[in-house]
């Protein structure tokens, strides 16, 4: 395994953007606005995952690929006012059609589902499906959320968010609107 640092990666030429080296990384974690990691196993062109983070991780993004380099998961994990965690706030994944021979953009998806987490148990999940006249949308209510926290990413604790992104799956009721 390897990691590869910059500001994102670019799915199109399997690099990161502005790449540096793992020094100037270090040095931006606590102070850039914006500092990417992609992890790379060696026999694959497209990262397992990338974290898109701020400052000493007050916030994190993680996007997960498939094998042609198209985003099919991302999470996003922020850091409240009155805590030093994170909270687990959008959860995101995108269906592509099978033929694909390259990345994909989102707009190209078949299906989308977005999730959007708030700390008081509620819920938000919004359903798209290409060529469907109707978006659906679910609203849930006492969630258990208490899987959704995670403390902080320090410097080179990547695969913790990048592996296992997600905490247990929600359970609640639906909910009125």
């Amino acid at each position: 395994m390897s990691y590869r640092y910059g500001r994102d990666w670019n799915i199109r030429l399997l690099q990161p953007i502005a790449e540096i080296d793992q020094q100037e990384a270090e040095r931006c974690f606590e102070t850039s606005p914006q500092l990417s990691v992609s992890r790379l196993r060696a026999d694959r062109a497209v990262p397992d995952y990338t974290l898109v983070m701020g400052a000493g991780g007050d916030h994190v993004r993680v996007r997960v690929y498939d094998d042609n380099g198209s985003i099919v998961e991302s999470f996003d994990w922020g850091q409240v006012s009155e805590s030093d965690k994170l909270f687990l706030m959008n959860y995101k994944v995108w269906v592509y059609a099978e033929d694909s021979s390259g990345p994909r953009t989102f707009s190209q998806s078949a299906a989308h589902k977005a999730w959007v987490f708030r700390q008081d148990g509620t819920a938000t999940c919004r359903e798209t499906i290409k060529g469907m006249p109707e978006v659906k949308i679910t609203h849930y209510r006492d969630l258990d959320t208490s899987g959704h926290w995670r403390e902080r990413p320090v410097w080179g604790d990547w695969d913790r968010f990048g592996e296992h992104p997600e905490p247990d799956p929600p359970t609640g009721l639906p909910g009125p609107g």
